[in-house]
């Protein structure tokens, strides 16, 4: 516990006081170095299926790849979909857009994600960039 709350950056009573589970924080954690990250290269100026958004989204998830490793190896997957709804729907803004939509690009890109991530990201960012893009977005599902 004490390695979670120093990774995720806060203290253990603050853990016992704001979060139920591990998994919580672990979203939580994703949520806000993706926050981070969307603010930093602006993403927010982008369409969710603009293909520099899709690049930057792969980026972010091989930084986390490490950690992404951790999560998965214990289980914890669950967190990082929990993550992406919230990222996808903006529930955690002012500008939430809870829509249908948004919970199947969650989905989708969580199940890439996953795939990728179990294929010891034997694939570039840029190569699932262009399969998302080339292929997915534009309906040509292989």
């Amino acid at each position: 516990m004490s390695e979670l709350c120093e990774t995720g950056g806060i203290g253990r009573a603050t853990y016992f006081r704001n979060f139920k589970s591990k998994d919580e924080i672990i979203t939580a954690y994703i949520i806000m170095k993706w926050r981070e990250y969307e603010r930093e290269h602006r993403l927010k100026e982008h369409q969710l299926n603009d293909t520099y958004r899709v690049r930057r989204y792969f980026d972010f998830c091989y930084s986390l790849r490490k950690k992404n490793e951790l999560i998965i190896g214990q289980g914890h997957h669950g967190s990082i979909l929990s993550a992406y709804e919230v990222i996808l729907t903006d529930s955690d803004t002012n500008q939430t857009s809870d829509t249908y939509g948004s919970y199947y690009l969650a989905y989708g890109l969580f199940g890439i994600f996953m795939k990728w991530a179990r294929n010891g990201y034997a694939e570039s960012a840029q190569e699932m960039t262009q399969i998302v893009v080339e292929r997915i977005f534009a309906g040509n599902m292989e």
